[in-house]
């Protein structure tokens, strides 16, 4: 039998202040603290590295993001942010519900001061999305309107990568052009039985 996972989980962090991040994540991201932790003595589990964490949710589920604050005698206060590009984690992605919310969370980010990245389209999964930083230096994806995957298993095509204006970025064409490129996957016309439509994968 094979084992596969049902859904990513959580995502762990190590922060310099974790009252800072619980702050950021809740005041731009409408996440929610759970509970706050302090790890004992003994150095059990997390605690081996880890003096406290902060769980913080999206929905029911305890927490989506653990927020971590190292031990003094494991980690120096010299210890260097996240790195712009290198080895470990890349960036975390978070989904908005409507194009009228992320183009809000876009507009209060950067009125707040937070670290814009840029914004684009096209590539794999197709979303309009924006990057930006949180307070230790990683790297946040905000999205909408991911592609899915249907019975048979295969994307459809997309765009190159590019950046966009997201403020003045057209939602409604999007979804239009969307829609035509799946007719055109299922044979030119809503319907159709056709092989789907080789993919677009011009380079960035």
């Amino acid at each position: 039998m094979k084992i596969a996972v049902s859904k990513l989980g959580h995502i762990g962090l190590t922060v310099r202040d974790i009252d800072r991040t619980v702050e950021f994540y809740t005041h731009y991201l409408g996440m929610r603290l759970t509970e706050k932790f302090e790890y004992p003595p003994e150095k059990i589990g997390h605690g081996v590295a880890v003096a406290a964490g902060a769980f913080i949710r999206c929905d029911t589920t305890h927490h989506e993001l653990s927020i971590f604050r190292m031990r003094e005698d494991v980690l120096s206060q010299d210890a260097p942010d996240a790195p712009r590009y290198g080895f470990g984690l890349h960036h975390i992605a978070f989904e908005l519900a409507t194009p009228d919310d992320i183009k809000a969370l876009y507009t209060r980010m950067r009125d707040g001061g937070v670290d814009i990245v840029n914004s684009r389209k096209g590539g794999p999964g197709n979303q309009p999305r924006f990057y930006a930083r949180d307070p230790d230096g990683n790297l946040l994806e905000f999205y909408w309107g991911i592609d899915k995957i249907g019975w048979e298993g295969a994307p459809r095509r997309y765009d190159p990568i590019e950046e966009i204006d997201l403020l003045a970025f057209n939602f409604d064409d999007y979804e239009v052009r969307r829609e035509m490129d799946a007719a055109v996957a299922r044979g030119g016309r809503p319907g159709g039985n056709d092989q789907p439509a080789e993919l677009n994968v011009e380079p960035d």
